[in-house]
């Protein structure tokens, strides 16, 4: 009579479409493997992605990312016995890596919310606005008792205000599930948002002699490993991660999660002025440089760079002048003044010559 219960229950397990336990193939907590238990037969492509990652390969789980303060607005509390979240935040991610929060923290990819909050569209359209502008950008997440308010998610943008206090999200460049370095790393990824008429920095890189080839020189290079050092490897041409927040060398400790931290303009403006600490971010990205050109080119770019950026601002500040009151004359000279001082950063005569363009016909 047992054998045949066995037998039974053996086979009603089997129908097809019955929720079956999950084994996974890494070693979880007890707290995650009862998420996912539930979770692998409704988002069976969440899990799988999560297997791959090398969270999973440190036995880093659901429940070790998702585990939420009950006093948080967004903690769902008694979901099957736990207290959990949807948002991923920044500070949950410092837990295991401190370092990369506080370079982030001090980004203008953490404040990059603080640029849009009163563009005219989150007031005229606020559904508009989170499906837009916030997607890249963040929001202010508004959440109550787990509950997101109408249009705040899902929000993935990398200056998200958090529920916490935090601002930023990790995900908008490692990816949700997978957290991969090589999709952090990839020009593709930066490309999703510094792109078009208010930011063309990946076009500007793309149509460089930096960005010709760059498809051919990856391929021998894998950019999901831990600890890479570009001028280590088969590269002879960099891309946004090279020059922004690589090691530079073996022997440095200087990667970073500030993309700003080697830059010496503020290109995102009508009249550019040099940062804060400018000299000491340019010796940063020069040596970056150096890695594949000599000392008289790094100087020589430099000098025609600063003298371009100036010679825009000339530009763009007299036609803004002209511009007067006209709103949308304003924020075409702008965005000119934007496309051809990239242009001139990343070598792109395209963006250059497209952006002087831009100013000229806003005077009409």
């Amino acid at each position: 009579m047992r054998s045949l219960l066995i037998t039974i229950v053996l086979c009603i397990f089997s129908l097809p479409g019955f929720a079956q336990s999950y084994t996974a193939n890494v070693v979880t907590s007890e707290e995650s493997a009862r998420c996912l238990n539930c979770h692998y037969e409704r988002q069976k492509k969440l899990v799988e992605s999560w297997e791959n990652s090398s969270h999973a390969r440190n036995d880093v789980g659901c429940y070790e990312c998702h585990k939420a303060d009950p006093f948080d607005p967004a903690a769902k509390k008694g979901h099957f016995g736990f207290n959990v979240q949807l948002p991923v935040t920044p500070l949950r991610c410092a837990e295991c890596h401190p370092r990369e929060y506080t370079s982030f923290a001090s980004s203008s990819h953490a404040l990059a919310y603080e640029t849009i909050r009163n563009a005219d569209l989150a007031s005229v359209s606020p559904v508009l606005f989170e499906s837009s502008c916030a997607l890249c950008h963040g929001n202010e997440l508004k959440m109550f008792n787990g509950k997101p308010e109408p249009h705040k998610w899902p929000n993935h943008g990398i200056g998200r205000i958090n529920t916490d206090g935090s601002r930023g999200n990790c995900a908008a460049c490692h990816g949700h599930h997978d957290y991969s370095l090589a999709n952090a790393r990839s020009a593709e990824t930066c490309g999703r948002c510094h792109y078009g008429k208010t930011g063309p920095a990946y076009e500007a890189w793309k149509f460089s002699k930096h960005g010709n080839n760059w498809n051919l020189e990856r391929v021998d290079t894998d950019f999901n490993r831990t600890g890479l050092v570009p001028s280590e490897q088969h590269l002879n041409f960099p891309d946004c991660y090279v020059c922004h927040l690589a090691p530079t060398n073996k022997d440095a400790m200087d990667s970073t999660h500030n993309p700003g931290e080697r830059l010496s303009w503020k290109l995102a403006t009508v009249r550019s002025t040099f940062r804060e600490n400018w000299g000491q971010n340019r010796l940063k990205m020069q040596a970056v440089c150096r890695s594949c050109h000599g000392n008289s080119q790094v100087d020589l770019f430099y000098r025609r760079y600063d003298a371009a950026v100036m010679q825009i601002n000339k530009i763009a500040v007299a036609a803004a002048e002209k511009a007067g009151a006209s709103k949308k004359a304003a924020e075409g000279v702008k965005a000119g003044a934007i496309t051809a001082k990239l242009g001139a950063a990343m070598m792109g005569p395209l963006q250059v010559r497209d952006g002087l363009d831009l100013i000229d016909n806003s005077k009409d």
